[in-house]
């Protein structure tokens, strides 16, 4: 049962790590984005001069610019932002109470018994802030931030605990 409890521990911690680097990663898309549509609004004006001899090039661009703007707002990936932005501050409290367990589990040599109260007390606070935060949306599996969270996650786990891969 203690191998259980540790396979959670540290699929949580996973999962934490993995919304950081979500937010991060699509935090830098937004930034992209909005500088796209800063540049080419500053261009547009910068180049009023040059408008009639690149119409098609600025009117492009201004399209461009405007549709974007338009669906900028709507993305799926915005939801998620600020879904993430939630969980992560409520997974650190998660993980602070699984990792004070797991040192009582480790110190008091406590029963399979009891340690089962105690995984089945974290699996439905996980799976209540699975429902709060995320309401049945499901976070894309996107390869970097899923090597980046797994980094992290050992490197935890191998501070912390001196663990080996």
């Amino acid at each position: 049962m203690r191998e259980r409890y540790w396979n959670f521990y540290f699929s949580i911690k996973f999962k934490a790590c993995y919304y950081m680097y979500f937010q991060i990663f699509f935090k830098h898309i937004n930034t992209c984005i909005t500088c796209f549509l800063s540049l080419t609004t500053l261009s547009c004006i910068a180049a009023w001069d040059v408008w009639n001899k690149y119409q098609l090039l600025w009117a492009s661009l201004i399209c461009v610019s405007q549709v974007v703007q338009a669906i900028f707002p709507k993305l799926p990936y915005n939801d998620m932002l600020i879904s993430t932005k939630f969980m992560i501050s409520a997974l650190d409290r998660l993980l602070l109470d699984i990792d004070h367990d797991w040192l009582i589990i480790d110190i008091h040599h406590l029963s399979d018994d009891e340690i089962v109260k105690l995984l089945e007390k974290h699996q439905n606070c996980y799976s209540d802030l699975v429902n709060q935060f995320f309401s049945g949306e499901y976070l894309p599996l996107i390869k970097y931030c899923e090597k980046k969270a797994e980094q992290e996650c050992k490197t935890f786990f191998s501070v912390t605990y001196q663990t080996q891969d």
